[in-house]
């Protein structure tokens, strides 16, 4: 398992992130959101204080400190943008070290579900509008990312559909039905890519905004919406490529690095190589890989009201490894360049050994030390957003206006615990959004 980066030197703190998990797979939200606020910068550091926001702000959502997840999810709002319009000459500055020394940025998708799940906390308070505005901000995102560079995500189905029933939810019609047009068509365009198809309901709603009908069909009735985080979320490992030339040979070797301890190895074996073949080029890159999942269904039951089952509405994995796998001309550009730089360094620093001491053999050891050494340093960025989840599920069921007792439970996967909500108020003509997390 791999794990991101802390702040002092890239090494990393192994024993706080299983904490997390541990927490998280065991009900414990607000434990997690504890542990990552004592973790703080001594964990996190300076270059992975959006790391921080983002994984404290899901936790604090989970455990239903709405506000508080809020302000998280502000603060990575601003500091993402920030780092994004940065983050071209800080990949430069890359190029003579390795990707793990720049402040880290978020992946594309990461910057888009900050505002998405940010939404959510508003919504479940009733604060519609606030909502909207996190929605927008998604659009205005993928306009951005749009002109920069056609990758296949280009919208995210999840933000359009909650945006189409928020639109409907404050009057406003045209823009619902717009948004759950676009919703539609994007599950339908993207369910090859990203295995999630237009969920029944989606289309029954656009059936009803376009015909004008009321939002909440009956007198006294209210909809109960809940969404389903479904983790863990993907994580990055490392790929090591070796290229090693000597004696008229060419090694390829390519390792897959799962651990720190298996890392340090792995640096000390490409020191090593670089040492022995004089000659050494090793890159490292990242892959996203998915942890067994902690369930495959989930369920909703409203006590006095009746219950239903949970259907996929985000594939946050699979979105993960295709904005990855779309970026990654990027990526390679980079780690190539560097492979190259490095090269040539090395290269150049034998033939000032061999002018300065007159001995081609000095030259020769300077060259292989220098090998040695920048190979040691390669590393892929592994870095994430570590309290994501993999999938997200969407509940809803029509109930009198009244209070409930809402449980949730779910079924399949390694297993988590289920969740009782109290006193849930359903309004009339209206809708009551809930979050709840299974890891």
């Amino acid at each position: 398992m791999s794990l991101l980066a802390g702040g002092c030197g890239g090494e990393i703190d192994r024993d706080h992130y299983l904490r997390v998990d541990r927490a998280l797979s065991s009900g414990e939200a607000s434990k997690a959101s504890e542990l990552v606020q004592e973790a703080g910068k001594r964990v996190y550091g300076d270059r992975n204080r959006l790391l921080y926001h983002m994984d404290l702000g899901m936790a604090l959502q989970l455990a239903g400190d709405f506000g508080g997840s809020a302000a998280q999810f502000e603060q990575a709002e601003a500091l993402g943008e920030d780092l994004y319009t940065r983050s071209l000459g800080n990949e430069a500055a890359s190029l003579f070290t390795n990707d793990m020394t720049m402040p880290y940025a978020g992946e594309q998708f990461e910057r888009v579900l900050v505002n998405v799940f940010n939404a959510m906390n508003f919504a479940v308070r009733g604060e519609v509008e606030e909502a909207l505005v996190e929605v927008r901000r998604v659009s205005v995102k993928f306009d951005t990312y749009a002109r920069e560079g056609e990758g296949r995500y280009r919208a995210d189905p999840l933000a359009l559909y909650v945006s189409g029933l928020l639109f409907e939810q404050a009057g406003d019609l045209d823009d619902a039905r717009i948004a759950l047009e676009r919703a539609a068509a994007l599950y339908d365009d993207q369910e090859g890519e990203l295995g999630v198809r237009a969920p029944a309901s989606l289309l029954r709603d656009l059936e009803r905004v376009r015909s004008m009908r009321p939002m909440v069909a009956g007198a006294g009735s209210g909809e109960i919406i809940v969404l389903h985080y479904i983790g863990p979320g993907p994580r990055k490992r490392e790929e090591v490529i070796e290229v090693s030339l000597g004696h008229g040979l060419v090694l390829v070797q390519q390792t897959n690095v799962q651990g720190e301890d298996e890392k340090r190895v792995q640096r000390a074996l490409s020191a090593a190589k670089g040492m022995a073949l004089g000659t050494q080029v090793t890159v490292a890159f990242p892959v996203f890989e998915q942890p067994p999942v902690a369930a495959a269904r989930a369920f909703v039951e409203v006590e006095g009201c009746g219950g239903g089952w949970g259907v996929p509405v985000e594939n946050v994995s699979r979105i993960a490894q295709v904005n990855l796998e779309d970026r990654m001309a990027r990526v390679w550009s980079r780690v190539v360049g560097r492979a190259v730089l490095k090269f040539v360094s090395a290269r150049a620093a034998g033939v000032v050994g061999e002018q300065m001491s007159g001995q081609a053999a000095v030259g020769l050891l300077v060259q292989a030390m220098a090998n040695a050494a920048m190979s040691a340093v390669e590393a892929a960025d592994i870095r994430g957003w570590w309290t994501l989840p993999a999938e997200v599920h969407m509940t809803r069921l029509l109930c009198p206006a009244g209070a409930y007792s809402v449980r949730v439970s779910h079924t399949g996967g390694t297993g988590c615990a289920g969740q009782e909500l109290q006193d849930v108020r359903v309004g009339d003509g209206t809708r009551t959004w809930l979050v709840a997390g299974c890891y």
